[in-house]
């Protein structure tokens, strides 16, 4: 009897510790937000990237009781930033905006610091936009198909300018030239700003870059567009066709999303899922995104599962392919 009532006063106590720490678990999740909330953007401030994190945190602002705050760290092409929202406080207070480097960044270092399938949890695709490619007039092709076929006829004499080694658009060039079939030369630039100005010099021959900084260049004459990256052609310029009507099942588009760090609870996770796609229909917000050429999402969690990992699969695949790699 004695070691029956001894059994039962500890099992008592150890229910009553328990409770505690459960109810006040949920009591916080159900509270948040009860303070300002970190987007932490892998750009400097001033880029695409920024302007977009931006336009939702304020959007976001006016949808949630608490403040969204935009913190930039570019350093390291977005890794660094990668680095602390895998290692942060699975909190609620801390997300990771940010775009194909979480796809890229895995395989073009040895030792990111991080896992991204175990480290990350998605909480929504926001947004996707078109990459153009395009090429000088003076080059005197005006399709893809005569592009390609250019370069097929002086393989290795053709350039094309990237952002940097490893970046947002060096591997979708590398993708396109694989798939072509044929082979150009790599000029990597600082920046898609500097790969442009040296297309429109004539100092190159083909740049992929956002669709947005390109409409002024291709409606003035300056660059010759030959296709977006996108699957079907783009509403701002529907004339344009698509490079996978020309190479069946390319798919490069540029995209933006909200990531999390691993266990954070999955009622917050839904949280700013939902809030992030209130954001989005905010008349205001929608109107800035159509402004930067944007496609709004606004996906749940699952689906930028399923879209990460397809993202990842296609960019291991041409980074190992193409040999594609930055000093740890």
């Amino acid at each position: 009897m004695p070691m029956r009532l001894t059994l039962r006063a500890l099992l008592l106590v150890a229910t009553s510790l328990a409770m505690p720490v459960v109810s006040g678990t949920a009591s916080a999740q159900s509270a948040w937000p009860d303070r300002p909330i970190k987007l932490l953007v892998t750009s400097a401030a001033g880029g695409g990237i920024d302007l977009m994190a931006r336009v939702l945190a304020d959007a976001m602002s006016r949808h949630l009781p608490q403040r969204v705050i935009v913190e930039n760290n570019g350093a390291a092409g977005g890794l660094i930033a990668e680095r602390a929202i895998a290692k942060a406080d699975p909190d609620g207070y801390s997300f990771l905006f940010q775009g194909p480097g979480h796809a890229y960044l895995p395989y073009i270092r040895k030792d990111p610091g991080y896992d991204v399938r175990k480290d990350f949890a998605s909480v929504s695709l926001v947004a996707t936009y078109p990459l153009v490619l395009v090429t000088r007039p003076s080059l005197g092709v005006k399709t893809l198909a005569d592009f390609i076929a250019l370069a097929k006829k002086e393989p290795g004499k053709l350039t094309y300018g990237s952002s940097g080694v490893g970046g947002a658009s060096h591997i979708p060039l590398a993708a396109f030239t694989d798939q072509a079939g044929i082979q150009m030369v790599h000029v990597p630039y600082r920046g898609s700003g500097p790969a442009t100005a040296a297309l429109l010099a004539e100092q190159i021959d083909l740049v992929i870059d956002g669709l947005a900084p390109q409409i002024g260049n291709i409606q003035g004459g300056r660059v010759i567009p030959l296709g977006v990256s996108t699957r079907e052609r783009s509403a701002f310029m529907k004339e344009l066709p698509t490079i996978s009507e020309t190479l069946p099942g390319f798919y490069f588009p540029m995209w933006v999303a909200i990531f999390a760090p691993a266990n954070t609870p999955k009622a917050i996770v839904d949280k700013m899922s939902a809030a992030i796609a209130a954001a989005l229909k905010d008349p205001a917000a929608a109107k800035r995104y159509k402004e930067l050429v944007v496609d709004t999402v606004g996906s749940t969690p699952a689906e930028l599962d399923k879209f990460v990992d397809q993202q990842l699969t296609v960019s291991k695949q041409v980074i190992e392919k193409s040999k594609i790699q930055i000093p740890d």
